[in-house]
């Protein structure tokens, strides 16, 4: 017995000291996290409608649920109303698509009329090289700019893929077109109540 609590004591400090330096790292560096987080998300709404001088983050539940409805198999993580001098300018759909290596978060912005103005990838683990294409090759999101209000699900898969990166590519154009439906099927209703 007494050499089993030789090595069970050591193996418990060890224990009890790794949590404890683990929970001090995590509060100092959770709020740190939380801010570049905020950034990021703050850079990505800016970089799909720059035009927009605030974006009201829509709280409501049901709308919400709604939305998560009519995406469906895309996940909505926030919509954003986005407002010029107080007037509604368009919307963004924040939403996680699953690409090769797993979820993808991405903002796509629409115009009042439904109209896509832009595409950003806030965070994603594609595969560097490969999938991070739909990042790094330019032409690949500017194509998803000036999708005409109404647009479909047809519309964005008869947009190009990147060669060798399909799974990527469609994580974006899922992304883009659960976008255009939220907007035709929800987002459209509040366009005139907003006003």
């Amino acid at each position: 017995m007494n050499s089993a609590m030789k090595l069970i004591v050591p193996v418990l400090v060890t224990c009890v000291v790794a949590a404890t330096g683990l929970s001090l790292t995590y509060s100092l560096t959770a709020p740190k996290i939380a801010e570049q987080d905020r950034l990021a998300e703050e850079r990505s709404l800016k970089a799909v409608l720059p035009e927009a001088d605030a974006f009201g983050c829509i709280e409501d539940t049901a709308v919400i649920e709604q939305a998560q409805a009519v995406a469906d198999p895309v996940q909505i993580i926030d919509m954003f109303q986005a407002t010029e001098g107080g007037k509604p300018i368009g919307w963004a759909v924040k939403v996680s698509s699953r690409g090769y290596g797993g979820p993808m978060i991405v903002v796509v912005g629409l115009d009042t009329s439904g109209s896509t103005t832009g595409v950003s990838i806030l965070s994603m683990n594609e595969t560097p090289g490969l999938g991070t294409k739909v990042q790094t090759e330019p032409w690949f999101l500017e194509q998803f700019i000036g999708l005409p209000g109404g647009y479909t699900d047809g519309d964005v898969r008869a947009l190009d893929a990147i060669s060798g990166s399909t799974r990527s590519s469609n994580g974006i154009r899922n992304a883009v077109a659960a976008a255009g439906r939220v907007y035709a099927e929800i987002l459209f209703e509040m366009e005139g109540v907003s006003e």
